[in-house]
């Protein structure tokens, strides 16, 4: 709420997720929680058809996190930093489902200088 957040959303017309939307809402919804509360201002989401599947992109301008710290940061109830709110659940919750549906998550540096969640699911038939 403090924030002046700038969102951009870039999402193809031929991309459609094959399972549960309820799932699709936690699996985005978390990605898009965690960038919200980490960035500056920017929040930028993408997704594409690619490889049969979806690639789906969370991006943010915040301080982002060390390479050697992103792999604890999926770790159910690992938390780095215990001074902001929250559970550390979010991104083990979004790992999990999205192998259960064998997808994957993987965390990266953005180009926007904070986070890139980059998470491949399957992709429904056109």
């Amino acid at each position: 709420r403090d924030k002046a957040l700038s969102v951009a959303v870039d999402i193809g017309t031929d991309v459609v997720f094959r399972g549960e939307r309820q799932d699709l809402d936690d699996l985005l919804g978390n990605l898009m929680e965690n960038a919200a509360k980490w960035c500056v201002s920017k929040v930028r989401v993408k997704a594409q058809r690619q490889d049969g599947g979806i690639l789906l992109t969370v991006d943010d301008d915040g301080p982002g996190l060390a390479p050697e710290d992103r792999e604890v940061a999926m770790q159910r109830g690992r938390r780095l930093d215990e001074t902001a709110p929250g559970t550390g659940l979010g991104l083990s919750i979004v790992k999990e489902l999205a192998e259960l549906y064998g997808g994957s998550l993987s965390l990266s540096e953005s180009d926007l200088g904070g986070l890139s969640a980059r998470l491949e699911l399957p992709s429904a038939a056109l």
